[in-house]
């Protein structure tokens, strides 16, 4: 008995010391999206092809959001995309990148899901969307499956605010402020 409790201790400092593939302050981990991926407007057409994190440009602050591709993440996430339009920010002061894990909607629904996809990126060409069809981003940020996650970086990449479910009012004013300041940093430079 002695010896499984050692053993479930050293599991703990173990798990308390590796942390989550994401942490304040750390970068992300890589992803390479190989089929489906990024969504790619040609004409009134459009197109997919590979993405990868390395494609995430440094020198503007990225708002990366990672979504089941459930209704239930629109409903989480719909607050903050419509105060960041209130916001009004500059083109190209930040990236918009949405990562819909695909792989996690209902059975029979991916059609649909793709069809939705499409419609949001001929609303907003400049966003950054991308279809993941296996689970990569999910496993390799090892999120939690059937939710949303948001993830802000700063101009050189570290993660600067993290969060998981549900957002609340405070959540979006940290991240909306957040997301000015990296702006202004960049723009003081």
């Amino acid at each position: 008995m002695l010896r499984f409790k050692k053993y479930l201790i050293s599991l703990a400092l173990f798990g308390s010391i590796n942390g989550y593939a994401l942490e304040l302050g750390g970068t992300l981990a890589d992803i390479n999206i190989p089929t489906k991926g990024e969504l790619i407007l040609n004409k009134s057409k459009v197109d997919y092809k590979a993405w990868s994190t390395s494609t995430i440009s440094r020198g503007t602050p990225a708002l990366i959001f990672h979504l089941a591709a459930r209704m239930s993440s629109d409903k989480i996430i719909d607050p903050l995309r419509t105060r960041l339009e209130q916001e009004n920010f500059t083109p190209g002061s930040f990236q918009s990148i949405s990562v819909v894990n695909i792989d996690d909607a209902m059975w029979g629904t991916a059609g649909l899901v793709g069809s939705e996809m499409e419609k949001n990126k001929r609303a907003h060409p400049e966003a950054i969307m991308v279809a993941d069809d296996a689970s990569r981003g999910l496993k390799a940020w090892e999120l939690q499956k059937g939710t949303v996650a948001v993830i802000l970086l700063d101009a050189s990449g570290e993660i600067r605010y993290l969060k998981e479910g549900k957002l609340h009012s405070s959540d979006i004013d940290t991240i909306l402020s957040l997301l000015k300041t990296e702006i202004a940093l960049v723009a003081s430079k």
